[in-house]
């Protein structure tokens, strides 16, 4: 638990506590809709239930190999440009995340592993690059990796990647990516004819501590999160990319 939980807390029942000895009015009511709606994006239990229609499709099981995949891919989410204080890139989050679950599976399959993403900026090199470097670090030999460097969208990273794993002769992928994301991504694959197994990550846990009750900027992430991934499959649908 961070400092902002309990703080948040506090700051919303002391809003709610003043909100209480307010006359009633239309501004009383603006003010406690307004209150409640802030409760609820930032707190856990209403993220979970939102988080739902993105990943209940994907249970949460062990991963187990898959009969006919012939390649694992991973498409990648951001690096940071190198700096003065550090001279190389550096992976977000997301990206690192998504790699280390490939180099897992590689572990287990001993498939190729193809590394999906670009950038728009020329200050940084494309994601992919750097993902073959995490990849080759946690084990991957660099000759079971493939690289797509150009896609800058995840309507891209599957367009993209189709084309290089058609060349390969692959028709049925491993696919690596968050499981809030998944619905996206793979439908965006199988647009392209390529079937996909899915193995997707950072699953959202049902509530088991304490911290899981309260309000805080874990829930208002992932709220940002669902949101994103929902009017991203809103727009690919009306775009026909899925």
């Amino acid at each position: 638990m961070t400092y902002t939980e309990p703080l948040l807390t506090l700051t919303l029942a002391l809003s709610f506590l003043g909100l209480y000895f307010l006359p009633p009015s239309r501004t009383k009511r603006f003010l406690a809709v307004s209150l409640l709606a802030t409760f609820l994006i930032t707190w856990p239990p209403f993220e979970y239930l939102l988080s739902r229609p993105l990943e209940w499709r994907y249970p949460v099981r062990p991963f187990s190999t898959p009969v006919g995949a012939e390649a694992i891919v991973v498409f990648g989410s951001a690096v940071s440009a190198a700096q003065f204080e550090r001279p190389y890139a550096l992976p977000d989050r997301d990206t690192f995340e998504r790699c280390q679950h490939a180099a897992w599976i590689y572990g287990k399959t001993r498939l190729p592993v193809l590394v999906s993403g670009g950038t728009g900026n020329p200050r940084v090199p494309p994601v992919a690059v750097t993902m073959r470097e995490l990849l080759a670090a946690a084990g991957v030999p660099v000759e079971m990796i493939w690289i797509e460097d150009r896609s800058r969208s995840t309507h891209e990273n599957a367009v993209l990647s189709a084309q290089v794993l058609r060349r390969q002769g692959v028709h049925r992928v491993v696919l690596v990516v968050e499981a809030r994301s998944m619905l996206r991504a793979a439908g965006c694959f199988q647009r392209e004819g390529i079937e996909v197994v899915a193995a997707p990550i950072r699953f959202r846990y049902p509530l088991a501590t304490v911290e899981d009750w309260i309000p805080g900027w874990h829930a208002l992430k992932g709220n940002e999160v669902t949101l994103h991934e929902t009017l991203g499959l809103l727009w690919y649908r009306l775009r026909g990319w899925i």
